[in-house]
Parts: structure tokens; sequence; C-alpha cells
């Protein structure tokens, strides 16, 4: 099954022109070459594919809902760290599955976190992604990729799914450091600056 879903995304995949920060032939920037991606849980479907090619780390939900992610994008050639949020007070395998990211992210690859995922609030930046900077050193960048025509599902994060042949526009915002002196209670200042960034960069895009 995880074979054919790979291989209708695919075949879907191929129809989409895409352009980098408006240009058709910028695929990533240097300063982007590792760094934590930042996206909303609505764009994961676009953000997946418009990094296919260049193999990242992600979190995936251990849930049964997280099994086609995981193969997905294992199949696409990321590598995938299985975990999820806390459950009325229990650890459904959360931090490990991002202290495994953490040690990938020092192995050198760079990595992609869908900030209000797995489950929402959307829009709200949970503290995963800038612990994981704090720890690594390395820069928060936000990350839209945009379709020009999409499906918008009634779910909580109003999935996006892009028309075949659409043009999809891939844009990054400024990077945000995490210094390793700052304590946790200051996480919370850092989730409002992603929070922040990303809309911003919507909002800037939406202009265009």
């Amino acid at each position: 099954m995880s074979k054919l879903i790979t291989a209708a995304v695919r075949s879907l995949a191929a129809t989409y022109r895409f352009r980098w920060d408006g240009q058709p032939g910028l695929r990533s920037p240097a300063e982007h070459e590792h760094c934590l991606l930042a996206i909303w849980h609505q764009n994961l479907f676009a953000g997946i594919l418009a990094q296919t090619g260049r193999r990242h780390v992600v979190i995936v939900s251990r849930s049964g809902d997280g099994n086609p992610v995981t193969h997905l994008c294992e199949n696409l050639g990321h590598t995938v760290a299985r975990g999820s949020s806390r459950s009325k007070g229990r650890d459904k395998g959360g931090q490990a599955a991002k202290q495994a990211m953490i040690e990938a992210l020092r192995s050198g690859l760079p990595g992609a976190v869908t900030v209000d995922g797995p489950r929402g609030p959307i829009f709200q930046v949970k503290p995963g992604i800038v612990d994981m900077a704090r720890q690594t050193g390395l820069p928060i960048i936000p990350y839209l990729p945009m379709p020009q025509g999409y499906w918008s599902f009634n779910s909580w994060d109003q999935f996006r799914l892009p028309y075949p042949f659409t043009r999809i526009d891939v844009y990054y915002g400024e990077p945000i450091f995490v210094p390793a002196s700052v304590s946790d209670a200051e996480l919370v200042d850092y989730q409002e600056r992603v929070r922040q960034a990303l809309q911003s960069l919507q909002a800037k895009v939406s202009k265009i």
C-alpha cells in the first residue's frame, strides 16, 4: 500500500511547477543547507515535495495516522523520527523522537518541523523546534510553500492539497537563532517569534 501511495504522490508531484523565492532556477540558498525548516501543518504536503531529492530528518506521530506519512517520507528519501506529544500526562514517545532528531541534526542533516502539529491548535508554535535549535545551534528558517491553486480540507489544520499542474512558490524567512543560554522559561518568547515570522511571511506572499 505504501508503494502505491508513493507512486500516486510522485505522479501528482510530476505535474507541479516549483519556484524558489520567486525564481524558477533557485533550489535552496546556501544559508538553508543546514537548518531547521519551520512550516505550518497545513502546508505539509507541498513542503515535503518541494524538498524531494534533499534528505531531511522529520518527526512523525507514532499513531496509526502517522504510518502513511512515515512510509511516504521514507520512500521519498527522508529520515523519520517517530514520536508524538504528551497525552493526559503520558509521554507517547515525543522525547525519544526529539532526541533522535537532535542526533540526526548534529550528524549534518537538515530538519523540518510542522510547528503546530501533530494536532494543533492551528498556527500555535509548539516548543519542540525552539528547543532543538537551542541544543544544536542551528537556525530556524520560516518556510512557506504556497500553491497557486489548492483544495482546503475541513480539518483542524485546514490542510492544503495543491491542484494538479499548479505552480508552487516556495519562500524562506529570515533565520532565527536560539542561544544555548536561553532558559526553558524563555523558550515561549522564541515560539512567538517563529509564529510571527511565519505569519509575516504568509502576509508578504499574499501581497505578491
